[in-house]
């Protein structure tokens, strides 16, 4: 008797939060944005960045982004915006594969509706509010005029970026998912993006302003591309007009070690190319392949080999040729 009270409680409850999204498709939409864009910053912070404490206000202000313009402004296009434009557009999504090549005008409206938000939306919208919060919130000094200019030089790499991923997405959201599902939709592909982004990239802390949020954007699907490229790569091939340098540290894993690493590397001129980390009980071993100008080589050297924090990791450094 005890066992099916709780079984008929607990089917009740999964039918009260199926029907959630479908009741309160506005809030449940802000809801998961909110929670979406926060987590996305989280994975970028703890694994990209690799930090030990948890930036909550720059944290904050990204959920902030995910609940105002990816929950409600984006609810207000994709629901309510492009059913007035399309009132059939819900009515098509419910449709079965079949019926939807039966019906042109359907179809075009499906073309109308992923050109509109992939054309019109992103560029002119999503894009230049993208790249002011990213600057509002991750710099000292936010220049508003700069990051604009930034984006419009960014504009044609930034679009093509975002239609690699995006248009076949939104072709899937607005051809198959109810209405109530669409801003979910958007959401859990861009979470998918930022985990296989996070999972390939972890310690480039020097390029975490590019995947700020898992936007994706021309500076994120370049970081993509190339280390999906790293997985097929040979050899380094080394740049004959750079200095290159091979860096080796060693001892007690810490949190923290390969991010402090690699912002020494930049701070000072270098560039990691290539990095190996092994981790095994309390021992961490980490190998890099650093490439700099000739004349920055000697003081990028004397910068790890003097850093006290690093001194623990007993650090070495030796050229290549």
């Amino acid at each position: 008797m005890a066992t099916t009270a709780a079984a008929r409680s607990t089917t009740t409850l999964w039918s009260k939060i199926k029907k959630t999204p479908i009741q309160h498709p506005l809030m449940f939409g802000i809801v998961l944005s909110t929670f979406k864009t926060s987590l996305s910053d989280l994975l970028v912070q703890t694994v990209i960045e690799k930090k030990e404490k948890i930036d909550w206000k720059r944290n904050a202000a990204f959920a902030s982004f995910g609940c105002f313009y990816l929950g409600g402004v984006q609810y207000a296009i994709y629901v309510n915006g492009f059913q007035r434009l399309f009132p059939s557009a819900a009515s098509f999504a419910a449709k079965s594969v079949r019926e939807k090549l039966k019906d042109p005008k359907g179809i075009r409206n499906l073309f109308g509706q992923v050109f509109l938000d992939q054309a019109i939306h992103h560029p002119l919208m999503y894009f230049p509010a993208f790249y002011i919060t990213k600057e509002v919130v991750m710099s000292d000094k936010p220049d508003i005029m700069k990051v604009l200019s930034e984006y419009r030089s960014n504009m044609s790499e930034d679009v093509w970026a975002l239609w690699k991923v995006w248009v076949p997405s939104t072709f899937i959201n607005f051809a198959f998912m109810p209405m109530h599902l669409r801003i979910p939709w958007v959401a859990g592909t861009s979470l998918i993006w930022t985990c296989i982004l996070s999972a390939m990239r972890g310690g480039d802390i020097g390029r975490s302003d590019d995947v700020a949020m898992g936007q994706i954007s021309g500076a994120s699907m370049k970081i993509m591309t190339e280390r999906i490229s790293d997985i097929w790569c040979g050899p380094v091939e080394l740049d004959k007009d750079l200095c290159h340098l091979c860096v080796s540290c060693n001892g007690a894993h810490k949190i923290g070690w390969v991010a402090l690493l690699a912002r020494i590397v930049s701070e000072n001129g270098g560039n990691v190319t290539h990095s190996k980390m092994i981790h095994l009980g309390t021992d961490f071993t980490v190998l890099m392949h650093v490439s700099a100008q000739p004349e920055q080589a000697e003081k990028l050297k004397k910068a790890i080999l003097s850093n006290k924090e690093l001194s623990t990791l007993q650090p070495r450094v030796s050229g290549l040729t």
